[in-house]
């Protein structure tokens, strides 16, 4: 089956991108996906070399898929298909992929190292695309890769593409950054709203059945118990920290998912002087909205589930310190939430006001005997019962007219959902039967209740659970410590001898009895724990109600998938969620599609799906009414709509820089790029100054030797627009030379703390003071961060293991010749390199290589595929010293493990050989 054929507005699109260089941004779901395949089909040729750049493993996967598609017969061009480059392939060969021609997708790392050390042939190059442009910003390393090959062929050409017009909407004059970024002087947007897109889609449109389903009574309790619990959170938050926003961070913004970002950006420069408290609020938040979500996606026992989970999270480990405990979980709306979460499951009851026969049951099917199951339906599930029995009778009604039926496509929002609705359907007849009193726990008489088998199974999978947490907890857990009903109520408070002032209304001034939340899920531990004590005494096979049901539904879905091909379309129900959308919709050929979650983008799809031809003869769409759930979908709509507009408005106003010599010449002459001409020059004219280099030739600039490693980071991008020569190599010792006796180890916060606490920061001093006269640890700051280690109320004057002071003070006496540069900023560091490179001669590329290095063979990099050599030497035995011994003897790790000690002994020695033998060749148990 080939491809589907593009609708005018999408040809439009790929039109104006063939035709000049530009950013397109398309909302979500109006095929951007197909867009790129059509482009990707233009460059795939074998007389050009394109690059796809930033584009995820599943879209090169979906990439792939469409060019197969595409080639037909046997006449079809070999290079119409797509490259991937990944850390695997050596430098040599992908030299030769590269020669070859067509259209590559290889990671931006890989590529700008390939481009650098001139293993891309770059008068080969015809251009670039870059996928998800959103993401590409002046630090990236899109951005160099697009600025160094502008410099090594000024004639290739630069497309974007992006589907996220939401990250073009924040900050201040986001579509100009990206566009001088990307070298770009032309954007074309392409909102739901645009007229060529309302005319192509609505010449077929599908009829569309909106459902609004009300919620329980319990499930608005939820609902507003989370509600609760944000405002509360958010309250503390903004009154700990002055750094927030009050009028952007409030609650009906947190039910988003991108407020996250939100807190995130605005905390972010002084992320690493904040408490941890601070800290542990800013991720309650996105927890909070996370359960908000969850209300009306997950059942009821899986949400219990999720909740207890929570609960055992928070509690300290035996041996550890109790950190921060979240404040909202010993609110009063946090106990409602549990409560409720609970009630809606099960309840406990007396053993003596069940009837025995329910007590048998209960054991029979892995259930405490003392609860009555409650299992509350999600009305979404119910409802889709009764459509799907709508569909079926017309569906009957078309088969027997000759009409199409096809088959029924429900889409839900993760794989949790689907398989909850998959066991629902499953099981959608099948029931269990249970007496209960009457009247609530005491009342006189009982009834009967019904409930599904599917919610049952999951009740018992929980009891199961619980059983595992209870045990894993006691066996050494928080419970090895303190007693777990004193452990919620003595987490997070001070000593009693220790005296604290707090303001009147503050809740951490508060006494509160122990929270009933933990009662609750202390209590349901206790039962099973007691139901997995009495489990091995329980009758065999049970009572004929269940067996195993993993194996019984693996067994049902084992035989759906055998006998796929051959049921009627119009009598089967495919279930499938969004993440995993891609083409669903024309591989299948569905008539009747339920939307069990609102999906803009798939929407969208839908809409193109029925444009370009598709049978589709009626969509539902269900929704809860007055939930969170329908405000989200309603606002993510909104935000779309807003971005887009405020794009066409900056689009009116966008200064563009008007050059012959091409967008990346002028973005490089631009006034925001003084301050880097000014450092080249600068260095420049030192190098003129060094004894023996004559004044005659043309200056060379100043060369930095750069592990390949340091690429991840923005510092060798800035030092290549400030005009050095930045050679990427392999080397053992630090991560810049500047020049034969001076290396810098860079550090970023993150990854100073870690290696500080690892240990493995010590070890690179030692190796730079000696191997070099100059060592110095470079500690640099992110953009816009807050150029301090630690707030003032951290700095202590007694030495502490776990303070970062300390630490770096035991550093710098261990190794009183290290030298420790603070920066501010790549662009400061890029600065205080060229004062240090000031009247030094050139670093040597093969000596910055060989040090560290008993044998100077040839490096690492152009040799030697990357990760069979990351897994060789994190073998026992293997050491930096004898790991090329190795790599030279055994051609893979295969040979290497089916060889005998005395082959590796020949290789590495014998002390080498016997650990690393014997660790290949150890028993498992």
């Amino acid at each position: 089956m080939g491809p589907a054929a593009l609708l005018p507005f999408q040809r439009r699109v790929l039109d104006e991108l063939l035709d000049e260089d530009a950013l397109c941004i398309v909302a979500r779901g109006l095929g951007v996906g197909r867009i790129l395949a059509e482009l990707a089909r233009a460059c795939a040729t074998p007389r050009a070399l394109v690059f796809l750049v930033n584009a995820s493993e599943q879209d090169e996967a979906d990439l792939q898929q469409q060019l197969m598609q595409m080639r037909s017969g046997e006449q079809a061009d070999e290079a119409a298909r797509l490259r991937v480059v990944k850390n695997e392939t050596n430098a040599a060969a992908r030299g030769q992929v590269y020669r070859r021609g067509g259209l590559i997708s290889v990671t931006s790392r890989i590529l700008i190292v390939d481009l650098l050390n001139g293993v891309v042939p770059a008068e080969l190059v015809t251009g670039v695309v870059v996928h998800n442009a959103s993401r590409v910003t002046a630090e990236s390393i899109e951005a160099f890769v697009l600025r160094v090959v502008r410099q090594q062929n000024p004639g290739a050409f630069v497309k974007a593409l992006s589907d996220a017009p939401e990250a073009f909407a924040a900050g201040f004059a986001p579509l100009e950054k990206t566009l001088k970024v990307l070298g770009l002087r032309h954007v074309h947007l392409w909102p739901r709203f645009h007229v060529d897109v309302q005319q192509d889609l609505s010449l077929e449109a599908a009829p569309v059945v909106e459902l609004r389903v009300p919620q329980t009574r319990s499930m608005v309790e939820l609902q507003q118990a989370v509600l609760d619990c944000l405002a509360a959170t958010i309250g503390e938050l903004c009154s700990a920290t002055r750094l927030l926003d009050p009028e952007s961070i409030n609650v009906e913004s947190s039910l988003f998912r991108h407020f996250d970002a939100m807190v995130k950006r605005q905390l972010s420069p002084h992320w690493h002087r904040l408490s941890a408290r601070v800290r542990g609020m800013a991720g309650d938040l996105a927890l909070l909205r996370r359960v908000a979500e969850l209300i009306t996606a997950y059942d009821p026992v899986s949400l219990l589930e999720y909740l207890d989970a929570l609960l055992l999270s928070s509690r300290p480990t035996a041996g550890a310190a109790p950190g921060p405990a979240a404040s909202w979980m010993a609110s009063d709306a946090a106990n409602i939430l549990y409560a409720v979460a609970r009630t809606r499951t099960f309840r406990k009851v007396a053993r003596e006001q069940l009837p025995p026969q329910t007590q048998t049951q209960l054991r029979a099917l892995g259930l405490p005997d003392a609860i009555v199951p409650v299992l509350e339906v999600p009305p979404k599930l119910a409802l889709l019962a009764q459509i799907l029995d709508e569909i079926g009778v017309a569906n009957s009604t078309a088969a027997r007219s000759g009409a199409a039926a096809g088959p029924v496509l429900v889409m839900a929002e993760s794989g949790r959902e689907c398989r909850m609705i998959r066991a629902f359907l499953a099981s959608l007849h099948a029931h269990v039967e249970f007496d209960v009193p009457q009247g609530g726990d005491g009342g006189a008489g009982s009834r009967t209740e019904r409930h599904p088998r599917a919610m049952v199974d999951m009740l018992r999978s929980f009891f199961r659970w619980k059983a595992q947490a209870t045990g894993i907890r006691a066996g050494g857990g928080a419970s090895a410590g303190p007693p777990a009903s004193d452990a919620g109520a003595q987490r997070g408070r001070p000593p009693p001898t220790k005296r604290r002032r707090v303001r009147g209304a503050s809740a951490a001034g508060a006494r509160l009895p122990r929270a009933p939340a933990e009662a609750l899920e202390q209590e349901t531990s206790d039962m099973a724990a007691e139901l997995a004590a009495d489990e091995p005494a329980a009758p065999e096979g049970g009572s004929g109600y269940l067996d195993d049901d993993d194996d019984e539904w693996a067994a049902a879905l084992g035989a759906f998938d055998e006998s796929f091909g051959l049921l009627p379309g119009s009598e089967t129900v495919l279930v499938h969620a969004y993440a995993s959308r891609k083409d669903v919709l024309r591989a299948l050929q569905p008539t009747h599609v339920v939307l069990y979650d609102p999906s803009p983008a798939f929407i969208r799809e839908v809409e193109v799906y029925q444009a370009r031809g598709g049978p589709l003869a009626q969509v539902y769409f269900l929704v809860y009414d007055n939930s969170l759930e329908e405000q989200r979908y309603l606002s993510a709509i909104r935000r779309e709509r807003e971005s887009f507009e405020r794009l066409i408005r900056e689009k009116a106003t966008l200064v563009i820089p008007v050059g012959d010599a091409g967008a990346g010449v002028a973005a490089a002459a631009s006034p925001a790029n003084a301050l880097m001409r000014t450092i080249a020059a600068r260095s420049q004219r030192s190098a003129r100054a060094v004894p023996g280099v004559d004044d005659a030739q043309p200056p060379q600039p100043p060369r930095i030797v750069v592990d390949v490693r340091e690429f991840r980071a923005p510092l060798p991008s800035m030092l290549h627009m400030a005009g050095f020569e930045v050679v990427p190599r392999t080397i053992d010792v630090g991560d810049y030379v500047l020049h034969d006796n001076l290396v810098v180890e860079r550090k970023s916060l993150p990854d100073l703390v870690g290696s500080l606490r690892s240990g493995r920061l010590f070890n690179q001093a030692d190796a730079m003071t000696r191997h070099y006269g100059h060592a110095a640890l470079l500690i640099e700051f992110e953009v816009n961060t807050s150029f301090s280690l630690q707030a003032l109320g951290g700095i202590t004057a007694d030495i502490a293991v776990g303070s970062i002071t300390s630490q770096l003070t035991m550093l710098v006496l261990a190794f009183p010749r290290l030298r420790i540069i603070w920066s501010a900023s790549p662009y400061e560091t890029v600065h205080i390199f060229a004062e240090l490179k000031r009247g030094a001669c050139e670093p040597s590329i093969d000596k910055a290589v060989a040090v560290g290095q008993d044998d100077a063979a040839v490096e690492r990099e152009a040799v030697y595929s990357q990760a069979p050599i990351a897994l060789l030497q994190a073998l026992p035995g293997v050491t930096r010293k004898n790991y090329q011994l190795l790599a030279r003897a055994f051609r893979s790790i295969r040979d290497l493990a089916a060889a005998s000690e005395a082959d590796i002994a020949e290789a590495v020695g014998a002390d080498a050989a016997q650990k690393l033998h014997g660790f290949l060749h150890a028993e498992a148990k």
